[in-house]
């Protein structure tokens, strides 16, 4: 009867452990198909992350060739201030010579020389007036200073012109010089608050890159380390189940010994306990029979067992007892075994239970931060492209701006300088009195 229960709860413990493996199979699959899903959307985001890269390399071309122009433009530039400083140079020469030639062929001595050969050159001398020379000494000496020959050329104008032309072409060339002065005023200020502005969005968009990038690297290392958590928590449950799947067999086996062994041992007790009845029945028939015999005047004697046969039963108890025993003990061995394995089952399905919760929140963890390395891959390409478009536009400021700067102070000095000799000269033909 007890081995009739043992076995049906061996079986129902049998079904019960189908029912779950099925269950368990079931999740794994679910799992796996979740798996190969997962598998998909990180290769998609591996292509994406492939593709930006790319736009970034092709970026970095771009931002290498505009700095190669802004290269030549600069070499360019130099190029043309070195070549500029020299015709004006050439031309300034050109200018005092011409001015010098001007002053020896006026001189009294050549006047003296010359009056009886060329008649215009008395002509043209006697039209000069004192006031003129003045004004032209006054326009000359603020020429040679600025080296501007647009003052050499009114100068000659005050020795050949009328006043009044003079004076229109002064106020005209005064009225330039001021309206190029307010012009450089606006184009430094501007030149200056648009490179501020640029360099300092330069520098807030690089350190926003560079911010941006470190984010990306350090989201590359959590996925990496999330991929290697769910492979690893994955392949622990692997290795639960197999245990398990050990654990059963081993239990199977075990629980197959155990049948084995009730079963041979209490056939060993019914068989020893038939032969004990057999020999308890033969002795004590022996002894009924010979105390009939016995009649008087004979004394009767009692009757005592055989000393060999009384070993021979009390062997067969001991054998019986000794089986008994082994019975007992494979029962509570049998119920130890049942109980260690039920435990081991629900630790392990514990275990795996805990390890699947793990797996999918480390997989919802893994989604979320693969969708923020895409959105900040996006954002670094955005970054890229504003810092190179606002390098483009650096360089086209420096391209238009850098002679302005670097020259401001110089060349509003020289035009103020020319303003004021342009203001003297006109004075003087009006007949003030600067000595």
């Amino acid at each position: 009867m007890i081995f009739r229960s043992r076995k049906k709860k061996e079986s129902e413990a049998a079904a019960a452990f189908a029912e779950m493996r099925a269950a368990k199979t079931e999740q794994i699959e679910s799992a796996e198909k979740m798996e190969e899903e997962k598998e998909d959307d990180l290769a998609n985001s591996e292509n994406a992350l492939a593709e930006a890269k790319e736009d970034l390399e092709q970026e970095k071309k771009t931002l290498a060739e505009n700095q190669k122009f802004l290269k030549k433009l600069k070499e360019l530039c130099t190029d043309s201030d070195k070549k500029f400083a020299e015709r004006k140079a050439m031309r300034l020469k050109e200018i005092q010579a011409v001015s010098e030639t001007i002053e020896i062929l006026t001189a009294d001595e050549a006047r003296d020389a010359m009056t009886g050969t060329y008649n215009f050159l008395q002509t043209l001398t006697a039209r000069v007036s004192k006031t003129r020379q003045m004004a032209a000494k006054a326009l000359r000496q603020a020429a040679a200073k600025s080296r501007d020959p647009r003052l050499s050329m009114l100068a000659t104008s005050v020795e050949l012109d009328a006043f009044t032309k003079v004076k229109k072409a002064i106020d005209d060339m005064i009225t330039t010089l001021k309206q190029q002065m307010e012009d450089e005023v606006k184009k430094n200020d501007y030149c200056k608050s648009e490179l501020q502005e640029n360099e300092m969005s330069i520098s807030k968009t690089t350190d926003e890159k560079e911010g941006l990038e470190a984010h990306s690297a350090k989201l590359t290392e959590d996925i990496k380390a999330l991929t290697d958590a769910i492979a690893a928590a994955e392949a622990e449950i692997e290795q639960l189940r197999v245990d398990l799947q050990r654990a059963s067999e081993d239990r199977l086996s075990s629980n197959i010994a155990f049948q084995k062994t009730l079963v041979d041992q209490t056939m060993t007790v019914e068989v020893l306990k038939k032969a004990l009845t057999r020999l308890a029945k033969f002795y004590d028939e022996s002894f009924i029979q010979q105390k009939a015999k016995q009649t008087p005047p004979v004394p009767t004697m009692e009757y005592k067992k055989s000393a060999g046969a009384g070993g021979i039963m009390e062997m067969i108890e001991k054998l019986i007892q000794e089986a008994k025993d082994l019975i007992t003990e494979s029962k509570k061995d049998e119920q130890s075994a049942q109980t260690g394995y039920e435990a081991t089952v629900a630790d392990t399905n514990d275990s795996i239970a805990a390890l699947q919760a793990e797996i999918t929140s480390k997989t919802k963890a893994k989604v979320a931060a693969t969708k923020e390395k895409q959105e900040t891959e996006g954002d670094i390409a955005d970054a890229a492209e504003e810092l190179a478009g606002l390098n483009k536009y650096n360089a086209e400021l420096h391209a238009d701006c850098d002679y302005i700067l670097k020259n401001f102070d110089v060349r509003q000095k020289a035009r103020g300088e020319e303003i004021e000799a342009l203001q003297q000269a006109k004075q003087i033909l009006s007949g003030a009195n600067l000595s």
